[in-house]
């Protein structure tokens, strides 16, 4: 089975770097609607990686996905790191500011991705290990499905 040291740490990493953006837009002193439009983004680029994670996981394992949805997936994260990216670019903000930004949004994606590969995973562990028990065949070794990485 997965560490869940790993799982928690998945956690830890997307809650803090979340948080982390999502405090220092509203800790500015920008307009209201530049801070929902940041936060809009944010949420966007949340959701959208999400979605195209369990999209493209469900096509490799012969999940009918439609082609229009997988397009609309890559499109919205595509859409929601472009417009992030560039709304940023186009502020009279210092490049220091600009860099924490963008270092922020890039940081939320990558553990959208992770958090949302971690869950599936598990989730997968769970049937697996729920479906040898209902049909009693605890003979197998679990930690088969799941191989951790052994220093020799």
């Amino acid at each position: 089975m997965k560490s869940n040291e790993f799982f928690f740490l998945t956690w830890a990493a997307f809650i803090t770097g979340f948080s982390f953006v999502l405090i220092a837009i509203w800790n500015t002193d920008w307009m209201l609607v530049e801070r929902g439009f940041y936060t809009i983004v944010l949420g966007w680029i949340t959701f959208s990686s999400f979605s195209l994670v369990k999209t493209i996981r469900d096509k490799q394992e012969n999940i009918k996905v439609s082609k229009e949805y997988l397009g609309l997936c890559w499109l919205s994260a595509i859409a929601s790191f472009g417009i992030g990216m560039i709304s940023i670019w186009n502020t009279e903000w210092p490049l220091v500011e600009k860099g924490y930004y963008w270092l922020g949004i890039i940081f939320v994606m990558y553990t959208s991705f992770a958090l949302s590969k971690e869950i599936r995973d598990r989730q997968n562990f769970t049937d697996k290990h729920n479906e040898r028990l209902q049909f009693g065949d605890e003979s197998q070794e679990i930690q088969d499905d799941f191989p951790e990485s052994k220093a020799d």
